[in-house]
């Protein structure tokens, strides 16, 4: 999956981190954490914005979503759930 990720960021794909108090199948009223961007390519960046939002909302749902517009592709998944 990191491979996949590094691989997005390398096709300048936007990449946005999203969190929401509660997940539920059918909807959930994700919150956009900072504005969504390229990273320039860099993964690490990427990881440090997680960890900033786990650290503001860490009793939230953490979701990351990676779009290409080149090839109009979309994959999101979380990446941290509240314990």
């Amino acid at each position: 999956m990191l491979s996949q990720i590094e691989y997005c960021l390398q096709q300048d794909c936007v990449v946005c981190i999203e969190h929401a108090a509660t997940m539920t199948p059918r909807w959930s009223p994700w919150e956009t954490w900072r504005k969504p961007c390229y990273y320039d390519g860099d993964i690490h960046r990427v990881y440090s914005e997680i960890d900033r939002c786990r650290d503001r909302h860490a009793d939230h749902y953490i979701r990351l979503n990676i779009e290409g517009h080149s090839c109009h592709s979309r994959f999101s998944f979380v990446v941290h759930t509240p314990s």
